[in-house]
């Protein structure tokens, strides 16, 4: 079994892929729900994930992991401790008191950053982070996930002159799943055709 599979078994273990009637963040409803929050309550299982962007992270060139509230902060937390690189995040808001920061960690005018996101549905979180940082005067070109759900994230990415790098796709996880007797063909096959 590959570490891809254990991940994806794992996730699907621990209640973090549900299936039935979620409304999403960007406001679709989904026949699936992937709530990748519960990682933190998971070490073992977040160690997996880390170890899975690691691998895909090392075809990315950059200085610092910038990890997007709230999401991806833990996911990059642990990253940042498997690959031993420095981790700043976009604040949603600017603070109003202290130094007032956007930006929290240490950074330098013109470092390279990547997007770590946990998951990307339309990509618009993830783009709002990488506005905050560019305005600061950091590089980002590459954005990284565990999860693609395939709606339309890769394309307004790609149209923004970003990279999308994940370390899965929706319809490689549903395969995975009814590859392990977790889940039906029916089941795959109904949840892509809803969402394609």
């Amino acid at each position: 079994m590959t570490e891809i599979e254990s991940l994806v078994l794992s996730l699907h273990e621990i209640e973090a892929v549900k299936f039935g009637r979620f409304k999403l963040a960007s406001g679709k409803v989904s026949p699936i729900y992937v709530d990748l929050r519960l990682l933190i309550s998971r070490p073992a299982v977040l160690r997996l994930a880390a170890r899975a962007y690691a691998a895909l992270l090392e075809s990315v060139e950059y200085d610092l992991l910038g990890a997007i509230p709230y999401g991806g902060l833990p996911i990059g937390t642990a990253i940042a401790l498997e690959t031993d690189k420095p981790l700043i995040f976009p604040r949603k808001a600017a603070k109003s008191y202290g130094t007032g920061k956007t930006i929290e960690g240490r950074w330098t005018v013109g470092q390279r950053v990547v997007i770590i996101e946990d998951l990307v549905t339309t990509g618009e979180s993830a783009l709002g982070g990488v506005a905050i940082l560019k305005s600061a005067g950091l590089q980002v070109s590459d954005i990284v996930v565990l999860l693609d759900r395939q709606q339309g994230a890769s394309k307004t990415i790609a149209e923004r002159g970003y990279k999308l790098h994940s370390v899965l796709n929706l319809d490689q996880m549903l395969v995975i799943l009814e590859h392990h007797e977790r889940i039906k063909a029916k089941t795959r096959r109904e949840v892509l055709e809803e969402l394609t």
